[in-house]
């Protein structure tokens, strides 16, 4: 037998097969050769050959022999399951063909072929209880009623060759070649109705152990008419399954679709109907059948697989999931073992584990504290998981206990598929760094995560979300990135530059604006007004100290006489001074100008080598793109840059000469030198002036003191462009009325520019949005399972953060909109609630309203003026706050799902809870094997059938399935492979787990046990509810 401990797999059924005692046979040779022939070509079977049916027709005997050659002589030991297969011809007429030796030919009369199958029982009880019990129900078929009297009534082979041979005599000549043997016609002219037949199976020992089959093929001769519609639909939906012997996989898809189609049974097995042995090339040969079920190798095993056809019965070359497990075998975990370790000191049991693991369903069941959930965090221990803080059994509290220690003295193993074994001590977390095999969801972490999900937000949910979306994600599409987060920024790479482009613009105007509100102030007006009260003061009280006019004393006799010559001498000294001051700013204006294109050069030269060193870095982000393309590209061919100083070096080593020459004149001090010339021509004028007569001193002393008067009158007024003049300062205070149109204009452009940036935003989501399609393409593919699964991915723009980072730069405890911890918080929550950024209208009015706010106290409805400067903190620049607001650094594209159009927070925990399951079990692509407690926790039996059970059913087509579960209900209804019971021995300090089939009885009477109330309970609420 195989190991019915790892319980429902794959394995080949072939339920007709006739041996050569078969009143119809081809196989070869005298019967003894024949029958080594044909159990050697059951023996030679491929390994899946698991269960085989006997069908000799209305005898028994050839079941026996085969029974006897596997019981008794040890034959057939590949075979785990012979199961005896009586077949009948019904009573109803009305096709147009008959078979005979020749095949099928026009004919009165066809019959419908019925099939009982029996379990793996002894032959005798068939012969007494069944076949003797129908013998006085068998009738003639119409064209053979005359000869009611050649057959005596009793079914022997001698009966049914003497019925044939009266059968063949009684038709001409001619048309005796038409019929097959005397022993096939007389079988073939008996026939018995349903009603019969199934009366005599509903006897006490029959009526458990025995399954009807139509044969389609001669159920297809019946036609549909109004006469016998009805009854054709009748004879085939009161069988349990329909025969076929198909060709091949193709044809018997089209032969079961023709039955889906009809509405009828299409419960449709492929049988070899073998007559031949496995050498020839007649379809009805030994071996020929497609038929795979999954199911132990028992009766028990294929009245299960009947109650749930679709998922326990494929019919091809191989089972998909067996394909899937051949393909990953490193995906699959076969067995689980727990032991003691070498040398342990540990008195106590507890465990002593070698279980084998189904690749499809498992469900561990068991009573409360039974070791369940031990076991599965073992599995999910060994297999490296992510989720350890969840464990329920190996934590601190328990079996890690400091106190006992317990765990160190175990040792757990996982085997898979490929035969690699991995291991970790009981007391052992998974390193860090190693690959999850595992995908472990303990009740813990379900809860953990609904109640994340619940207040709002959960790191841990987005980044799955994030995995199960980049999972579906077609791979061609995914552009060589490993993760999601990777294939975003590859995408929105451009985007995020230009978006950081004009949030610097945005920054620029924001420096702009508080510059402006600055000067319209009206202490900047005041201040403006007091420095040009303060000039024209000073402009009075110049004009107040002009020099008293003194007269020329050119014009009198006496002066003249006085010292005339000297007068003129001094005159002739002050042109020379004057040209040496003409010619020193002549030389200093020359030099500034000068310094300035120097500068100029610098500056222009430092521009120029930033832009290289930026189209360098260009440049290497661009190779590796076009390394990416793969078509030997190289940047350089497609972008280039020249660079030529010449022209500014030129300019550059001019100005350095005008410099250095203008530098040579100015600080020389040789004796023809500027210094040595202005100094000569000063003491000269000195010793001049004592040989001037007193009223020519005075005049000239005049002189001196009007030049230097008006030269500082001349500073005093000033222009526009001189800074801090009269006539800078009125120009200034003019220009403040031109300000708020110019305030204006930059809010304006703020404006344009923050709703630039909210575009960039949206560009990205729409990426976003082109990533998440093949996944909402799935969960709609989903309804096709008839499963209301309301389930959406969205993105939207997301605000995060902005109420702290906020706060983290405004000063609470000052007059403002924002005062008082508490009320700004509420303040803030309110106005996030209100406001959606999906658009930039909104967006655009949520910063204004901050701003607004900020400039003024908006706690009552005066709304007094606030300044920004006032509201920040000590450490924050006032535009460091507008930078924050406009630049919408806060939003940022965010995947989101939904369930009934209801976010994830307004659920409750119970449809949270199945939410997440249905992401892991049904949206989530990964293939490794998934270990749930208790999936059905806080959910109703409604949703745990129309939902829950379909999702686990879809993800054990795909991947290993294991579910710890306080409700035996859950792994009946889901139609688990395998049933693992828990139980703890708290005396011995002992777990022990069996396991099996759904179908075993010994399993089954565990499931039953542990069910609310066992078997008195359901028979009372049967009795009691008629259910």
């Amino acid at each position: 037998m195989s190991n019915e401990r790892i319980g429902s797999t794959w394995k080949k059924w072939d339920l007709h097969v006739h041996t050569p005692a078969s009143i119809v046979n081809n196989y070869p040779g005298e019967p003894d050769e024949a029958w080594e022939s044909f159990l050697s070509d059951l023996e030679a079977l491929p390994p899946d050959f698991k269960v085989i049916g006997i069908n000799d027709y209305v005898f028994v005997d050839g079941y026996e022999r085969v029974l006897n050659a596997k019981r008794k002589n040890g034959r057939l030991k590949n075979i785990d399951l012979i199961l005896p297969v009586v077949e009948l011809r019904l009573d109803k007429f009305g096709g147009i063909v008959k078979q005979g030796k020749n095949g099928f030919s026009d004919s009165s009369w066809s019959r419908i072929n019925l099939h009982v199958i029996f379990d793996q029982v002894e032959p005798a009880l068939i012969r007494d209880q069944f076949l003797s019990a129908i013998t006085h129900d068998y009738h003639l078929s119409p064209e053979a009623e005359g000869h009611q009297s050649s057959w005596g009534g009793v079914i022997t082979h001698e009966n049914l060759i003497a019925l044939g041979n009266a059968i063949i005599a009684s038709v001409p000549e001619e048309q005796k070649a038409d019929f097959d043997s005397p022993l096939n016609e007389g079988f073939n002219a008996l026939n018995v109705s349903l009603e019969r037949v199934k009366n005599a199976l509903s006897k006490p020992l029959l009526a458990d152990i025995h399954l009807l089959a139509v044969g389609k093929t001669e159920w297809d001769t019946l036609k549909w008419s109004d006469h016998t519609i009805a009854e054709k639909k009748s004879v085939i939906n009161q069988a349990d399954l329909v025969f076929t012997a198909a060709e091949n996989p193709q044809a018997y898809a089209n032969a079961r679709t023709r039955l889906t189609e009809a509405k009828v049974n299409d419960r449709l097995l492929d049988c070899s109907d073998a007559h031949w042995l496995s050498n020839v090339s007649h379809k009805d040969r030994v071996g020929n059948c497609f038929t795979w079920i999954k199911a132990d190798a028992t009766f028990a095993g294929l009245v299960q697989a009947i109650k749930e056809f679709e998922n326990r019965v494929f019919v091809g070359d191989n089972p998909p999931k067996r394909q899937l497990v051949e393909r990953n075998r490193t995906k699959y975990a076969s067995a689980v073992r727990v032991s003691k370790k070498p040398g342990s000191q540990l008195k106590e049991p507890w465990f002593d584990v070698d279980l084998p693991l189904s690749y499809d369903l498992v469900a561990i069941i068991g009573n409360k504290g039974s070791g369940k959930s031990a076991l599965s965090d073992i599995i999910a221990l060994v297999g490296d998981t992510k989720n350890q803080e969840g464990f329920s059994f190996l934590n601190d509290q328990r079996f890690r206990s400091p106190k006992g220690r317990l765990a160190q003295n175990f040792l757990a193993s996982l085997v898979w598929r490929d035969t690699t074994e991995s291991s970790r001590s009981l007391d052992e977390n998974p390193s860090p760094s190693s690959v999850e095999r595992i995908k472990y969801l303990p009740q813990l972490y379900l809860e953990t995560l609904c109640n994340e999900l619940g207040d709002g937000d959960s790191s841990t949910f987005d980044s799955e979300l994030r995995k199960i979306i980049f999972s579906h994600v077609p791979e061609e599409d995914r552009l060589g990135q490993a993760s999601m987060d990777a294939l975003i920024d590859f995408k929105v790479a451009e985007i995020n530059a230009a978006r950081q482009a004009i949030i610097k613009e945005i920054s620029r105007i924001n420096a702009n604006i508080l510059a402006a509100e600055e000067r319209m102030t009206a202490e900047f007006r005041a201040g403006l007004e007091k420095q040009l009260e303060t000039k024209r003061s000073e402009l009075a009280a110049l004009d107040a100290a002009k020099p008293v006019e003194v007269e020329d004393p050119g014009a009198s006799p006496e002066a003249q006489r006085e010292s005339q010559h000297a007068a003129d001498l001094i005159q002739q000294l002050e042109e020379q001074a004057a040209a040496l001051d003409k010619e020193e700013a002549v030389l200093r204006d020359r030099k500034g100008a000068a310094i300035k294109r120097q500068a100029l050069t610098k500056r222009i030269s430092q521009a120029i080598d930033n832009h290289k060193k930026a189209h360098d870095q260009f440049l290497q982000e661009l190779g590796a793109l076009l390394g990416e393309l793969g078509a030997e590209i190289r940047p350089d061919q497609l972008v280039s840059l020249k660079i030529n100083l010449d022209l500014v070096d030129e300019v550059a080593a001019a100005a350095a000469n005008e410099i250095s020459g203008a530098d040579g004149q100015l600080l020389s001090e040789d004796e023809g030198g500027l210094i040595k010339r202005r100094a000569a021509v000063q003491a000269s004028i000195a010793t001049t002036k004592t040989k001037l007569g007193e009223r020519q001193r005075l005049f000239i002393q005049y002189k001196e003191m009007l030049a230097a008067w008006e030269k500082a009158k001349n500073e005093l007024i000033g222009s526009k462009d001189k800074v801090n003049s009269i006539g800078w300062l009125e120009a200034e205070i003019e220009g403040l009325s031109s300000l708020p149109k110019r305030l204006a204009e930059l809010r304006a452009s703020r404006i344009e520019k923050a709703k630039q940036v909210h575009a960039q935003i949206v560009e990205t989501v729409d990426e976003y949005r082109r990533l998440y399609e093949p996944v909402q393409s799935f969960v709609q593919s989903a309804q096709q399972m008839e499963m209301p699964l309301p389930l959406d991915f969205q993105v939207r723009i997301d605000e995060a953060g902005f109420q702290e980072h906020f706060f983290a730069r405004i000063n609470r405890q000052l007059r403002g909109s924002f005062y008082g911890v508490e009320d700004s918080d509420r303040r803030m929550r309110e106005l996030l609630s209100e406001t959606s950024f999906a658009t930039a209208d909104e967006t655009i009015a949520f910063a204004e309203k901050i701003d607004d706010l900020l400039r003024h106290d908006r706690r009552d409805d005066v709304g007094r003026p606030t300044r920004l400067a006032d509201q920040v903190r000590r450490s924050i620049e006032p535009r460091e706050v507008l930078d924050y607001v406009y630049g919408l650094g806060y939003l940022a594209p965010r995947y989101s799902l939904t369930y009934a159009q209801q976010e994830i927070g307004q659920l409750s925990p119970g449809e949270r809870g199945l939410l997440l399951l249905v992401f892991y079990l049904l949206v989530d692509k990964d293939d490794i094997p998934i270990v749930i407690d208790q999936p059905e926790e806080n959910l109703d039996n409604q949703t745990i059938y129309k939902i829950l059970v379909k999702c686990i059913k879809a993800a054990k087509e795909r991947r290993q399935v294991i579910i710890v579960t306080h409700n035996p209900n859950l792994a009946v209804v889901c139609d688990a492979e395998q049933i693992i019971y828990a139980e703890c021995d708290k005396t011995e300090r002992r777990f022990a787990y069996e396991s099996g089939a759904i179908e075993n009885p010994a399993v089954l009477a565990r499931v039953v046990n542990i069910l609310e109330g066992t078997r008195p309970a359901f028979k009372n609420r049967s009795d009691k509810y008629g259910i």
